[in-house]
């Protein structure tokens, strides 16, 4: 008897690689959305940290026009970082100046609601300094992707924040 001995040869058929490939592409149709959208939640992240840390200063500014009795003047002031910002019952005037002493960034006080800004932060006072509107950079303040900081003393809470992303 003479056997012969037959090399196994061994590998994947074209229809097991043809199913892996299948599935490899279902994995990318149903991944990819998650992943396409970074950049606009990075902008969002961005936004909520900005009305984070206006929500901490005007706290603070809050605190220091207590102390000194300011917190139901209107207009009123009060000394943050060695500079004087101005306060409506309390807390920081809607306008770029009181901003870009009260935070830390890069801030550029835009003269029409469309300007292109070169700074990280665009920020428009709305006419009549009860409120504005900040952007980041590359958006306009009606692109529905901003943060309008208002303070009306009528309100039990004059402070209100209002951050808007359905276009960021």
């Amino acid at each position: 008897m003479h056997f012969i001995m037959q090399k196994q040869q061994r590998g994947f058929t074209l229809i097991e690689l043809v199913v892996v490939i299948i599935i490899l592409g279902i994995l990318a149709v149903v991944a990819a959305p998650k992943f396409i959208n970074l950049k606009s939640d990075a902008v969002i992240a961005n936004l909520k940290g900005l009305q984070g840390a206006l929500k901490s200063a005007n706290t603070l500014v809050y605190s220091k026009a207590v102390l000194a009795g300011q917190e139901k003047l209107d207009p009123g002031s009060v000394t943050l970082n060695g500079s004087a910002v101005t306060t409506r019952v309390g807390y920081l005037t809607p306008l770029g100046a009181n901003v870009t002493l009260a935070l830390d960034g890069s801030f550029e006080v835009m003269v029409g609601a469309n300007d292109a800004i070169t700074a990280d932060w665009g920020i428009f006072n709305v006419p009549g300094g009860a409120s504005m509107y900040i952007v980041p950079k590359g958006f306009a303040t009606f692109d529905s992707c901003n943060l309008l900081y208002n303070v009306d003393s009528s309100q039990p809470a004059p402070a209100f924040y209002s951050l808007t992303t359905s276009g960021c």
